[in-house]
């Protein structure tokens, strides 16, 4: 039964963000081409300001209360009325710092009002976060998989009238908001109806005093994350322009895109794998981690070199406005092996009770992160944007792999094989597509491209049966 409701979750949120994420950047595209890349880069920023804000409202409240209402069903409510009971003063407080912060800075109107709205957007997604908490607790996500799936089509459709109807930021960004509204309404109404929950909220100090003994185990990797992850659209916004946003939020969703699909899903397979292994066999670990690294070595190199070869055709047909991004393009693209390659190398570490490791590359890579960004920005624009992302994230492999060097041995001559193999095939791919590109239509071509990688890593012998079939599996 239980294995049931698992894999029946499994599927339903699966499902639901593979939905969201397709329909997510079919509604970027669309809007990125139908507006102004100033207005673009203003949509952008002001979503990136309030998120590096929220950082002070969940806190790691949401994953504190994910653990402790799975362990007790019976004081859920109890913990969710305290959860709310922090987040109303914190909420005030990041409210009042984000518009004094956003006022003081010197943005223009347009730009303030924008990230007012968004604050809004923060506040209500943070407290639906931890109501939809309380459904994962209990191992119940099929209202929030169905939730998912309409808030997504509600930001698609109102953002798509709003654009099409007025050609103004401000009506898409309250196209998001109608939609963070519904989510907390839907989310509140459910733990009500379906769960009999209270939402009256507590503030109980024993409680209080509880939660924040314990979160900052899980809420300081987070707030690097979502440092790194905000500080070069939020930098750019202030040392550039809204137009220099604009440009860059393009590449950076294109490689964001690519890495939910791939390494995200890969990661949520190899993640029990190896908490497992580290309990019952070293030497599976240390197999599972080489299967891991190799797969997504095979996927990232190719895709790297692929999207570099093809940028410029790429833009022109996509984004036919924003040509001058294309070197920007080339750089980001060539950081894909090094996001890729650190999922497997991250989850290891966080597998075998080595999060602090994980936390303090993080913390390292976000430090680089800022200092990189405010020094590149100001003489290459959105261009030293992406030389920094480039930079940081192959710090990051190379930090991570010293720390999985302690957990497992890494055979260097074994994953050097693999990664010559894949190496040799994406070269004849790209000597295929540069072949042939001036003679076919691109999306022939991409498809070209990749069979010809495939086949020359199958002849190499880089891949084979039992590879396809764990894969598949």
């Amino acid at each position: 039964m239980v294995k049931g409701n698992l894999a029946k979750n499994t599927t339903y949120f699966t499902a639901a963000l593979t939905f969201q994420k397709i329909l997510s950047f079919i509604f970027f595209w669309y809007v990125s081409n139908h507006i102004l890349p100033s207005q673009l880069g203003q949509y952008v920023f002001a979503l990136s300001f309030t998120t590096l804000f929220s950082i002070l409202i969940d806190l790691g409240l949401s994953p504190v209360l994910t653990r402790e209402a799975s362990k007790d069903r019976d004081s859920a409510n109890r913990l969710l009325r305290g959860v709310i009971g922090i987040k109303i003063p914190l909420g005030l407080i990041t409210l009042i710092l984000c518009w004094l912060v956003i006022l003081v800075t010197g943005k223009a109107a347009e730009v303030r009002l924008l990230v007012y709205l968004a604050s809004f957007i923060m506040i209500l997604d943070s407290f639906s976060l931890s109501f939809w908490v309380i459904f994962r607790a209990r191992q119940t996500l099929k209202y929030e998989s169905i939730a998912t799936i309409l808030v997504q089509m509600i930001i698609f459709v109102l953002g798509i009238i709003a654009v099409r109807l007025s050609g103004e930021v401000k009506y898409l960004m309250m196209s998001l908001l109608a939609a963070s509204i519904f989510n907390f309404i839907l989310s509140s109404t459910l733990l009500k109806i379906k769960l009999g929950f209270s939402l009256k909220p507590s503030w109980d100090k024993e409680l209080a005093k509880y939660f924040f003994k314990i979160i900052p185990a899980f809420a300081i990797a987070g707030i690097f994350v979502k440092i790194y992850n905000t500080v070069d659209s939020v930098l750019l916004g202030y040392l550039a322009s809204d137009t220099a946003v604009g440009f860059y939020a393009v590449p950076a969703k294109v490689v964001y895109a690519l890495q939910q699909v791939v390494p995200a899903a890969f990661a949520a397979v190899i993640f029990p794998a190896f908490s497992y292994y580290y309990t019952t066999s070293k030497e599976l670990l240390e197999q599972t981690f080489k299967k891991a690294f190799n797969y997504l070595t095979i996927t990232s190199l190719p895709m790297a070199a692929g999207l570099t070869v093809m940028a410029e055709p790429i833009i022109a047909k996509v984004w036919p406005n924003y040509l001058a991004v294309v070197p920007t393009f080339i750089i980001m693209a060539l950081t894909i092996p090094f996001i890729f390659l650190a999922f497997p190398t991250g989850y290891l570490l966080n597998a075998c009770d080595r999060q602090k490791n994980t936390t303090i590359n993080r913390g390292i890579i976000t430090t680089i992160a800022v200092i990189l960004n405010i020094t590149l920005i100001p003489i290459y624009s959105y261009l030293g944007s992406a030389i920094a992302f480039l930079i940081t994230n192959v710090i990051l492999l190379f930090l991570d792999l010293f720390w999985v060097n302690k957990v497992i041995p890494l055979k260097v001559k074994d994953l050097m094989i693999i990664l010559g193999k894949s190496f040799f095939a994406t070269l004849i791919m790209v000597i295929t597509i540069l072949a042939i590109e001036n003679y076919l239509p691109l999306i022939l071509t991409i498809f070209l491209g990749a069979v010809c990688y495939f086949v020359i890593l199958w002849l190499v012998k880089g891949l084979d049966m039992a590879d396809l079939k764990l894969l598949k599996r």
